[in-house]
């Protein structure tokens, strides 16, 4: 009795063993990533999709970029058609202010002037420095030259019409009367 009781321990802990081990087996089994075709091909397809739209959203932001870049553009370019056409209108105040001779009259011409430069001031333009300054000829225009000591070589002498720019935008170049060297 005793040895078949032995027994029946040992039948036990094999059978145990067994299962313990059939068991372990179908984990690992079970733990393989199983290939299922169709998974795989949806996987790529939505890889495809979402690279398209990360190139789509690209592409939009792109656009964007661009279209307000434009906008902005244009009503700088429209500001500086505008204030081209009343320019001549300065011009013509300050000759007229240059001749008039009646105190009122110089008054009344002088408010006139400030009045249309406030106005340009708030649109972002602004007269371009000349007179005394060093020529620069993005932003002057020489129409006339003079030979001068060497302390005034390259400097603007007078100022024939004066300039304007909006921004960095040149609506009109300052034309002016520069200083140059002597000749022998």
């Amino acid at each position: 009795m005793a040895k078949s009781a032995n027994e029946n321990k040992k039948k036990t802990t094999k059978q145990e063993e067994e299962v313990i081990s059939f068991d372990t087996e179908e984990m690992i089994r079970e733990e393989e990533p199983k290939v299922n075709p169709e998974v795989e091909g949806l996987k790529q397809a939505l890889q495809a999709e979402k690279d398209n739209y990360l190139r789509l959203r690209a592409d939009y932001e792109n656009f964007r970029r661009r279209n307000q870049e434009a906008t902005v553009n244009a009503r700088r370019d429209g500001t500086a058609n505008a204030v081209e056409a009343i320019l001549p209108i300065i011009d013509s105040i300050d000759r007229a202010f240059g001749i008039c001779s009646d105190d009122k009259s110089k008054e009344g011409l002088m408010l006139i002037k400030k009045q249309i430069e406030t106005s340009l001031s708030q649109l972002g333009v602004s007269e371009i420095p000349a007179e005394g300054a060093e020529f620069d000829h993005n932003l002057h225009n020489a129409v006339q030259r003079a030979e001068v000591e060497a302390s005034e070589v390259g400097k603007v002498l007078e100022v024939y019409q004066r300039g304007y720019k909006l921004g960095d935008k040149v609506i009109r170049y300052a034309m002016v009367k520069v200083g140059v060297e002597k000749s022998e």
